[in-house]
């Protein structure tokens, strides 16, 4: 049986109670954009997909529309707008992010063929880009909360008796920068977790968990809503 002292049962009641984020002015939210206008954030190379694609069920769980104007990318929250313009001449279009990939290469972004129609890059197959965000959606657009899906993860990093153990560990990951929080589990036991982690960034922090003497094979990874959203 763990006993607690008064000290930590306050401990653990304030943690509790407060909710530890990114706050939405540290990321390229809507509000954001509106404020200082889009930035380039991305350059490289766009390619197109449609064929086999067309018809079929998007990563967000969307029907692909290839003569759409839409597009794939790595990490982006689903829903965010993304103004991709085309270095070689100038042109530029919105699309929308609704799929994953591209995965060849150096390549950043995968467009519909609609969309790589409007910058005149479907015979080339393949052009240098720049990429703006326009808009970034309060709740990532997808029918599904799968890791990766929002850009951002929940890591779980274990279930523990001692209170007194995960009170110092928590204390521990928020002076290592991490948005570390502790919740009540079954049987008495707390759970530490690790809320809103850039999805892009994941093998980076599971390997800082791990200098601070996380298991990483304990990890449980889930999906996680993006900064500035409520933690769930």
């Amino acid at each position: 049986m763990c006993v607690l002292s008064r000290s930590t049962s306050l401990i653990i009641s304030f943690l509790f109670s407060v909710s530890f984020g990114i706050s939405a002015e540290d990321q390229p939210g809507t509000s954001a954009i509106a404020e200082r206008g889009p930035v380039v954030f991305e350059k490289g190379i766009a390619s197109w997909y449609a064929g086999e694609f067309d018809g079929k069920l998007t990563a967000n769980g969307e029907i692909y529309d290839a003569e759409g104007i839409s597009a794939a990318h790595k990490t982006l929250p689903f829903g965010t707008v993304v103004r991709v313009t085309n270095i070689g001449n100038g042109s530029q279009v919105d699309v929308r992010i609704n799929d994953r990939g591209p995965y060849v290469g150096n390549r950043i972004i995968d467009l519909s063929l609609g969309a790589a129609e409007k910058i005149d890059m479907v015979e080339s197959g393949i052009a240098p880009v720049t990429l703006e965000i326009i808009h970034q959606p309060a709740i990532p657009e997808s029918a599904y909360n799968r890791p990766g899906d929002t850009g951002w993860v929940k890591l779980q990093l274990g279930a523990f008796k001692s209170a007194e153990w995960v009170v110092n560990r928590y204390l521990l990951l928020n002076d290592s920068g991490f948005n570390a929080r502790i919740e009540r589990a079954e049987n008495g036991f707390y759970r530490l977790v690790v809320s809103q982690t850039a999805f892009d960034q994941l093998d980076e922090v599971i390997i800082r968990l791990s200098e601070l003497g996380f298991d990483a094979d304990d990890i449980l990874v889930m999906g996680d809503t993006m900064p500035g959203a409520a933690v769930p």
